[in-house]
């Protein structure tokens, strides 16, 4: 059973690949295609730990992750033939974006700049209660406290500025003179929010902020060259493991190459098929399936269950029992279909497939608009992180971007239409 578990997670891999070809093709994204991002960030923190815990004669998660995948691709598939169906020769693009020579939805500097303050005044309170968290003495404390709805502002805006820092330069190349000087200025600042991400001792928000630029540049149309993109590899694995070093470090010391090595493939390969694995170890042994009340927590005593458990710090404890204090085990989407419905929650991944063929849709036509550009990575990146972010964490982010491109570009003129085209599968 553990090779054929095996085989299926690979087949499913090679099949997806195939199947969202057509679309992928069609749009001219290529790598950054959305479905693509998708697959590829979920082969690595699930397919590869899923695969080695088959071998180890636990095949639950590898199917589970092999069902996902398949239903994702073949969603995309399908709706990559409706648009193909729908939209009128000539009348669509399929390789790039509306015919426009200036930018279609610049971002104003000032709006970008204070909505990036803002999401650091709204966790500024805890920092002034717990300090620096790279700089507290226990780094992990410090680190936890900043959690909830006061930090999903800075996620949104501060990679945002990020982004926009790094394009800000070619979008005014035609500024005579001034192009230098601007991309000089946009990478300094770009460095400097890397910084002060770094010292939020924060793995998962460096992470993120690297993400968007890497994938807001390769929308772009940017060449990266082999040692762009080793130098985005490179100050991700310094701040990984130099994080996860220093909250650690009572375990760290004397052995800290040893040490971050082994942290980083349990975090990256491992502990998302782990979660996945005890949520269906539990569930429906000693727990009922949740159906669908994981995402009512707040509605529960209406519905007369006021015990419903928040996913990750319910399972926290059968993942690593007696520790204390007890952490949060992101289930991800994957895990929350389990929990909720067993292997029929895998119906929760053609709605995202969906999404992810849509808005690779909307961003074909979109590219040379730098404020769609901008929150189209914001939303591609969150898309892939549904291997970690929960339904309602996506949600609340989803709304943070639309909100964010609706300030920072004043409003959704000329962007309406091609949404309007896009939900009509019409692009």
């Amino acid at each position: 059973m553990s090779l054929v578990a095996v085989a299926v997670l690979v087949a499913a891999a090679v099949a997806a690949s195939l199947l969202l070809r057509p679309a992928v093709e069609r749009t001219g994204l290529g790598f950054w295609h959305p479905a693509v991002v998708w697959l590829a960030l979920t082969s690595i923190f699930f397919g590869l730990g899923s695969a080695a815990l088959a071998l180890d004669g636990r095949p639950g998660p590898a199917l589970m992750v092999a069902g996902a995948i398949i239903v994702f691709a073949l969603t995309v598939a399908a709706s990559d033939r409706i648009a193909r169906r729908r939209t009128s020769p000539g009348g669509g693009s399929t390789s790039g974006h509306d015919p426009m020579d200036a930018d279609a939805a610049p971002l104003r500097p000032i709006v970008v700049a204070g909505l990036a303050a803002l999401g650091a005044a709204l966790i500024a309170p805890t920092l002034l209660r717990v300090g620096l968290p790279f700089l507290a003495g226990d780094i992990t404390g410090a680190r936890s406290e900043l959690a909830g709805l006061s930090v999903q502002v800075l996620r949104v805006a501060v990679p945002a500025m990020a982004l926009w820092l790094i394009l800000w330069p070619r979008s005014a190349a035609d500024v005579a003179g001034g192009a230098a000087r601007r991309r000089r200025l946009g990478w300094l600042g770009f460095g400097v929010l890397v910084a002060l991400e770094i010292v939020l001792a924060s793995r998962y928000l460096v992470a993120e902020l690297l993400a968007v630029a890497l994938v807001g540049v390769g929308l772009a149309g940017w060449r990266l060259t082999r040692r762009r993109l080793a130098a985005v590899g490179l100050i991700a694995l310094l701040a990984f493991g130099g994080i996860g070093i220093l909250r650690a470090y009572d375990q760290a010391a004397g052995r800290e190459l040893a040490f971050a090595f082994e942290r980083t493939v349990n975090r990256v390969l491992l502990i998302q098929p782990r979660t996945l694995e005890a949520l269906q170890a539990t569930i429906p042994a000693d727990q009922p399936f949740f159906g669908g009340l994981t995402w009512l927590r707040r509605l529960g005593p209406v519905v007369g269950r006021p015990d419903i458990p928040n996913l990750g710090y319910w399972i926290y404890p059968r993942l690593f029992p007696g520790q204390e204090p007890p952490g949060y085990a992101a289930p991800g989407v994957i895990g929350e279909a389990w929990a909720n419905f067993g292997a029929a929650g895998l119906a929760l991944f053609a709605l995202l497939g969906l999404v992810a063929e849509r808005l690779g849709a909307f961003l074909s036509r979109r590219r040379r608009a730098t404020g769609d550009l901008v929150a189209g990575a914001l939303l591609v990146v969150f898309l892939a992180r549904t291997h970690a972010l929960g339904v309602a964490g996506f949600t609340v982010l989803v709304v943070l971007t639309v909100a964010w491109r609706v300030l920072a570009a004043g409003g959704l003129t000329g962007t309406w239409r091609a949404v309007r085209e896009m939900l009509a599968w019409r692009s």
